[in-house]
């Protein structure tokens, strides 16, 4: 939350007072943003177990603050309210975010075992420490230089003895580098006299390091024995093997060299004060013993790092929360809670913060530390037509007149007949106080003393009031609804619609303006007032400039005698293909094909389509029951069919007869938009649909709709051949056609059809038995009548 401070996720302990009116405008905004009423706000505090009664005194709170919020002004109606649509997502809860997260308690140091941005290994790339303690299976090299130069590598044996050029077998085995280098110059000194006067200077470095066995038990995650270089140290050999495990101690770990205890360490040294005593060296066959925490005490609340700490005997509750990181900025120090576990129960602990360096610890003791309560103890608020609303300090003396002063002054759109004070009593309730707040602002009256939680709110003129619009359609440039301001004119108006449209006349202009008089009991009696204006089109003139009153809505007639041009467009086989232009609105087929220049003799004349813009779309149920039965299909026909859903339509046409009988019926009048297609000739014929072969084949007269069938192959097992329909090169279509209901006529075969055999319906139910009979008696009839004819 970036306004107000998150509440915590537990709410037992929490008083609705300690919550501020900034973290409730919060929380009513985000669950007005997922769609939550106030009573599942309520269900959402009480699943965070906050007391009932003090739902009851938040959820009062709520409504108060939903009562006096400041209302969106008349700027704000142009924008869509956005919809108060519930998405809740079952993981995240919608109100997660207003709450602290629930803190995930660990023992203090896990952390350090568990990551890999530090693994405590050791340098096996460093200088030669002096101090190392040389052991069987070291190589040491030995180095002479100066007046004298030589070098040797030198073996550790099992017995701790090297072998060294002129002064043999050397014991050096538990020795560090430094003493070993001063017993082996004292050896060679006779053999290398200038090492005496410095002339020559011996060196002695480790080469390969030797690997050391050690054994971690007790209270680790991973107890064993480890092989480790012999440069690894306490905390190498920690990290290895995971750290302590649960319950395990941080505080005193004991490295046991020898049979006996070497080294007690204390990880928090390290941890808290980054103090690396505790980090030595290890030796073959050293002992790790983690034995388990004999106290652990867990802190939570307001801490910089809240966890479980493990407490040495003689350390009380202040070095408790120093290991915690102290106390974050909003703690309250004054007094920390806690429980103890005793033989047969809990006890509750009250610890006052003077007393924390002397509060003994014990095993399972666990503390809260809490916030501060949200309650301010010299806070006034201003809210609404003020320059600088918010919380101000509360002096000793401060009225009203001065907070508003505090806040720079009302606002020009200020309601200054009355303003509220709202004023917390000592027992929580609310009472209301009327402030005058024109004759404050008038004269010198400082108005009423105010007191601790005070909340002044002066109203805005656009508060009290509709949103007032005004609306204008027709033949203007941005047609609209638009604020209403007082003295607003038509022609400002028109103005701000982007002014008059080039086909708009300024005749008959008509204002539709609310009655306030309507006579509800008279049959016709009219609910509008129609004002009719007369204008000139010409908006820098104040003749004929009406103010407008609220809610007006004016609509600007477009001119009678004035008319866009007509176009139309031929394409394909005639002379000039263009798009050309109507001479008039009765212009028809046959005049523009002879002003496009007539058709060339590649024309299809049969195969001529108009293509036409729907007036409006069609959705009904029959297309979209056509597009289910053809949207499996991949073919030609399939994809045409799709073509349904454009927003175009292709009108049927006989091309022949129209050009041999022109300003016929069949001769259309042309629209805006249309397009006449004149294909070239086209001698196929595609078979589509449930056939085993779709293909095209070339047209031949005496071919009827079976022979085309039979070419492709037959109908298929899922074909219904008595729908089988053929649609025309100049998209007009025929089906088969049954002569008294059971003798089949075929349509014809044009150059450029399309043979589509649809699917079968997918039956629905079993056998049905009325329709059969139905059927059986419908036959029947059908053969008496026919016998009763040929007698």
């Amino acid at each position: 939350m970036s306004t107000a401070q998150q509440l915590p996720a537990d709410l037992s302990n929490l008083k609705a007072t300690q919550i501020s009116d900034a973290q409730i405008k919060q929380l009513l905004s985000q669950a007005k943003a997922n769609g939550l009423t106030l009573d599942e706000v309520e269900m959402e505090l009480s699943r965070r177990k906050l007391p009932s009664s003090e739902i009851q005194e938040l959820k009062r709170r709520m409504q108060e603050i939903e009562l006096y919020s400041p209302a969106e002004t008349a700027d704000s109606s142009k924008q869509s309210a956005p919809k108060l649509t519930r998405t809740v997502n079952q993981k995240n809860k919608p109100l997660d975010n207003l709450f602290e997260k629930e803190e995930n308690i660990q023992l203090f140091g896990t952390e350090l075992f568990s990551g890999s941005n530090l693994s405590f290994e050791p340098d096996l790339r460093m200088a030669t420490p002096t101090n190392y303690i040389i052991g069987p299976d070291d190589d040491l090299i030995l180095t002479i230089y100066g007046v004298n130069v030589t070098q040797q590598t030198l073996k550790v044996t099992p017995e701790g003895n090297v072998n060294v050029k002129y002064a043999g077998l050397i014991n050096l085995s538990g020795l560090s580098v430094e003493a070993a280098a001063s017993l082996l110059k004292s050896r060679l000194i006779k053999y290398y006299p200038a090492l005496s006067s410095g002339q020559t200077k011996l060196q002695l470095a480790l080469g390969n390091i030797r690997s050391i066995k050690v054994i971690i038990i007790g209270a680790i995650k991973r107890p064993g024995t480890y092989t480790l270089p012999s440069l690894a140290t306490l905390f190498n050999a920690l990290y290895v093997s995971g750290g302590p495990g649960n319950n395990g101690s941080f505080r005193n770990i004991e490295l046991i060299r020898n049979n006996k205890v070497f080294l007690t360490a204390d990880l928090y040294e390290f941890l808290v004060d980054g103090n690396l005593r505790s980090n030595i060296r290890l030796q073959d066959n050293d002992v790790i013993r983690i034995p388990f925490a004999t106290t652990l005490v867990t802190l939570k609340g307001q801490l910089n790092r809240p966890g479980i700490f493990e407490i040495m005997p003689d350390e009380h509750l202040d070095q408790a929360i120093k290991y915690a990181g102290g106390f974050k900025s909003k703690a309250y120090k004054g007094r920390i809670r806690g429980s103890r576990i005793l033989d047969f129960g809990q006890s509750v602990l009250d610890i006052a913060g003077d007393s924390l360096a002397q509060f003994p610890l014990r095993n399972g003791d666990e503390f809260q530390i809490d916030s501060v309560i949200n309650r301010y103890n010299n806070r006034v608020t201003v809210t609404g037509a003020v320059f600088r609303p918010g919380a101000y300090a509360l002096e000793p003396g401060l009225t009203v007149h001065g907070l508003i002063e505090k806040a720079l002054g009302v606002k020009e759109d200020v309601f200054d007949g009355r303003a509220v004070l709202i004023r917390t009593r000592p027992n929580l309730t609310k009472e209301y106080i009327n402030v005058e707040l024109g004759k404050l602002l008038r004269s010198m009256e400082k108005g009423i003393e105010l007191k601790k939680d005070d909340s002044l709110h002066v109203a805005s003129l656009f508060d009290l009031r509709d949103t007032v619009t005004v609306s204008i359609n027709g033949a203007v440039r941005k047609p609209g609804i638009f604020r209403f301001e007082d003295s607003l004119t038509l022609k400002t108006l028109i103005l701000k619609a982007g002014g008059y449209s080039d086909y708009a006349t300024g005749k008959g202009i008509e204002i539709s303006r609310r009655k306030r008089d309507i006579s509800i009991n008279t049959p016709g009696s009219k609910i509008v007032e129609l004002i009719s204006v007369d204008d000139n089109k010409d908006l820098s003139g104040s003749s004929l400039d009406l103010i407008l009153q609220p809610f007006d809505i004016i609509t600007i007639k477009e001119n009678p005698y004035y008319r866009k041009q007509i176009s139309v467009k031929i394409s394909g086989e005639v002379l000039m293909p263009a798009v050309y232009t109507l001479q008039s609105r009765e212009e028809r087929l046959s005049s523009i094909i002879a002003r496009s220049g007539g058709l060339l003799y590649t024309a299809n004349i049969k195969g001529a389509k108009l293509i036409r813009k729907k007036k409006e779309l069609v959705d009904s149920l029959e297309i979209k029951r056509l597009l289910s039965a053809v949207k499996r299909d991949t073919s030609k026909l399939a994809v045409d069919s799709m073509s349904l859903l454009k927003d175009t339509r292709d009108v049927a046409i006989d091309l022949s007869y129209i050009l041999k009988h022109p300003g016929s019926l069949d001769d259309i009048f042309l629209e805006e938009g249309d397009e006449l297609i004149i294909p070239r000739i086209n001698n196929t014929v595609s078979v589509n649909g449930e056939v085993f072969k779709p293909l095209d084949i070339m047209y031949e007269k005496n071919k009827s709709l079976r022979d085309y069938l039979s070419d492709a192959g037959g109908v298929t097992l899922m074909g219904k051949r008595t729908r089988t329909f053929v649609i025309y090169p100049n998209g007009s279509s025929a089906k088969i056609k049954r002569t008294l209901g059971i003798f089949p006529r075929y349509p014809s075969i044009q150059p450029g059809s399309n043979i589509y055999v649809p699917q079968k319906p997918k039956r629905e139910g079993g056998f049905d038995t009325a329709k059969a009979g139905i059927l059986v008696s419908a036959i029947t009839a059908l053969i008496t009548a026919v016998a009763l004819f040929t007698r």
